[in-house]
């Protein structure tokens, strides 16, 4: 039976990052407090980094990989968003994170930690 992806929500602008680690974490039974994240991901008053992101999510047992990557493959042998282990943290609109924990041939399903679960059509 297919696990319910965790959803938390972030407690200030600058938590996201930390927040989307919390719920994967949370995905594969590893339970952690906020705070704990915030500081191992170095949560700042201008936000979190990727960089800060992976070193957090090294720190507690997971291997990271920092790319950047199409939605859809734009060439024959280029890669695609659909070729991705999830879930996994996104940079959304060059200014948050979000967790995407599911892909089909039509949606993207989407945590976003300073909203709520959503599902999404590929073109939005």
């Amino acid at each position: 039976m297919p696990r319910k992806f965790p959803f938390f929500r972030q407690l200030d602008a600058m938590d996201c990052g930390a927040t989307c680690l919390r719920m994967i974490a949370q995905y594969y039974g590893k339970h952690y407090t906020l705070q704990s994240l915030r500081e191992r991901t170095f949560v700042d008053r201008e936000g979190v980094s990727i960089l800060g992101i992976s070193k957090g999510a090294e720190s507690i047992g997971f291997r990271t990989l920092a790319i950047k990557i199409p939605f859809r493959k734009k060439e024959a042998d280029g890669h695609s968003l659909f070729e991705v282990p999830l879930p996994c943290i996104l940079h959304w609109n060059q200014n948050h994170f979000v967790v995407l924990y599911k892909l089909s041939s039509k949606y993207a399903w989407i945590a976003d930690p300073g909203g709520s679960r959503l599902k999404l059509s590929h073109a939005e």
